[in-house]
């Protein structure tokens, strides 16, 4: 057991975002003693599993176009994509040559018909948010398209090239942050979990570490992802105040593929709960290829037979089918923090000096140099970067009505059953389907009974799996929502 002083701040969660915390405060304050705790294995966390996708039209979906705070959401990736350029030199300027990471520009988004009516959808989308803002995009011909060579059912129909998105090595780019904060002789690694917070007058005094001991400072940033969600329930007042976070759990593989003529990142629009197949050249003869997205309770540690041969067939059909001959390098877990109403969980809370960053689903390691110099400069006392929509301490925002819940998510499940390539008689089964899933989706969102608070669709998949323990579960929970409100 041990305990540490002499820290200013400490941040909770050692992936890209806490340690991006860690630098934008070294940048903003270079005498700040911070203390950066989080387990060296980082197991299960989403930064280490993450295909790096530098882009935000990419990941554009009509729903996010249809309210404020989906626009919002849009607004926060278009000012990111601005910070990458002088945050990359920011970490290179410090590093030896060998070390130093670099964006590779250019993503392709095409779109098939392996899903269903929602990538449509979201492909429109995407070109809507191009022309709104004026970014720059190129139309394509699906068939001549380098590293796509899928089978014949599941050929491309149509494509955009965006020359301003891209990808970075999330590998490399956690690498080059830690080699940051090792080297600095005001930034330290606690290799440790945090388990609980210290709060005493209203004040934050300390965090709890697994081993016993205790951190302390006067000003705490939680940016563990997922596992934020275990240290707020240390403080159940609180806790009950600020959208619960549950597990986005995703499995995505590495592959040697050798020699291959592809050059930029190659994408589906969004579709099926997920955030489409896509295949992302590492450098080296290494191409990623991700990822699935399942929500759970808990954190998914390993991934599944099940979700292993989805990817696998999904790769060969719908990207190359020469990627057979390819070798496996690794498959990857990790868990994106969702928060219950999907929106981030961004500023400080009531408590004095703490601070979270997290709830960022898909899009955490893209904001990470805008969200790191955000809380970097309120900590200090600045005003911050831009105006904090997604407040921790906040009601579930509400995105949807019922019913455009209830249609949402049935495009998503048919789109899941294209995707996993069922083939329904040719007797009227499909119609027969589509009712069978909107059947249990209105029986669902009966059983909830919420007309205030209504679950995003991406939160169905935890009701439906277990449906007995799980709605009372999210009807006490929503009732602790109205009486910490109230």
């Amino acid at each position: 057991m041990a305990d540490y002083d002499g820290y200013d701040v400490v941040v909770v969660g050692n992936g890209v975002l806490g340690m991006a915390t860690a630098h934008a405060l070294q940048l903003r304050d270079p005498g700040l003693r911070v203390a950066v705790v989080g387990p060296a294995p980082r197991p299960g966390a989403a930064s280490a599993a993450a295909g790096a996708m530098m882009g935000c039209y990419g990941e554009v979906t009509a729903q996010l176009l249809r309210t404020p705070s989906g626009r919002a959401k849009l607004a926060k990736g278009l000012l990111a994509a601005r910070h990458w350029p002088d945050w990359l030199e920011s970490i290179n300027q410090a590093l030896p040559a060998e070390e130093r990471i670099a964006l590779t520009p250019g993503t392709i988004v095409f779109s098939n018909n392996k899903s269903g009516i929602i990538e449509d959808e979201n492909y429109a989308a995407i070109v809507q948010a191009l022309e709104e803002n004026g970014a720059a995009y190129e139309t394509l011909d699906p068939n001549r398209i380098d590293g796509l060579a899928p089978a014949e059912d599941c050929r491309p129909s149509r494509a955009l090239y965006l020359p301003d998105e891209g990808s970075i090595d999330a590998a490399k780019l956690l690498g080059a942050l830690s080699a940051l904060i090792e080297r600095s002789p005001t930034l330290s690694f606690i290799d440790d979990t945090a388990t609980g917070l210290d709060i005493h007058g209203g004040r934050i005094r300390a965090v709890r570490l697994r081993e016993g001991g205790r951190v302390a400072a006067a000003q705490v940033v939680l940016a563990a992802g997922v596992w934020t969600q275990a240290v707020l329930d240390s403080v159940p007042e609180l806790a009950r105040r600020i959208p619960r976070l549950f597990c986005g759990g995703g499995t995505s593989l590495l592959l040697d593929t050798g020699p291959r003529a592809q050059a930029h990142v190659l994408r589906t629009p969004n579709r099926a709960f997920a955030c489409g197949l896509h295949a992302v050249p590492r450098g080296g003869g290494r191409l990623y290829v991700g990822a699935t997205n399942t929500l759970f309770a808990q954190p998914m540690l390993r991934t599944s037979p099940a979700d292993m041969f989805f990817l696998l067939e999904c790769a060969l059909d719908q990207l190359d089918q020469d990627l057979c001959a390819a070798q496996l390098v690794a498959w990857q877990a990790g868990n994106r923090p969702v928060a219950v109403d999907t929106c981030p969980l961004i500023g400080p809370t009531s408590v004095e000096g703490l601070w979270l960053l997290t709830g960022t689903y898909r899009d955490g390691l893209f904001l990470s140099p805008l969200l790191g110099r955000h809380i970097a400069d309120r900590v200090c006392g600045g005003p911050g970067l831009f105006e904090e929509t997604f407040a921790p301490e906040r009601k579930p925002i509400r995105l949807y009505t019922v019913e455009q819940a209830r249609a949402e998510a049935l495009k998503h499940y048919l789109a899941m059953g294209s995707e996993h390539g069922i083939r329904l008689p040719r007797v009227g089964w499909h119609h027969a389907f589509p009712r069978f899933y909107e059947q249990m989706l209105n029986g669902l969102y009966d059983e909830l009974g919420e007309d205030e608070f209504v679950l995003a669709p991406e939160l169905l998949a935890i009701v439906a799996a277990d449906r007995k323990r799980m709605v009372p579960f999210f009807r006490d929970y929503y009732a602790q929502v109205r009486q910490a409100w109230a």
